[in-house]
């Protein structure tokens, strides 16, 4: 995790859902998702190298896809992960 990052677990089945406040100004790894990842963002604006995304915006990544993400206004996102594999 960074700095900026409060996480919320809300269910742990499974992968498990996640609700996640971002801070103004965070930013976060280079990462890659096994088995994808879904984010639907509640407020705010999410970004990373491939878009801006406001709310109501929802992000379906392919299995094995990978980001930068960062928020310059701060969010809250939901965030489900590694159930694209199929």
């Amino acid at each position: 995790m960074v700095p900026g990052l409060h996480v919320m677990p809300l269910m742990q089945q499974g992968s498990g859902s996640t609700l996640v406040r971002w801070a103004p100004q965070t930013y976060f790894n280079p990462h890659r998702h096994y088995g994808g990842e879904e984010i639907f963002v509640v407020d705010g604006v999410f970004e990373d190298e491939h878009g801006r995304y406001q709310a109501g915006s929802w992000i379906r990544s392919p299995h094995m896809s990978s980001h930068q993400p960062f928020s310059k206004e701060g969010c809250t996102i939901f965030v489900k992960t590694g159930h694209l594999l199929g």
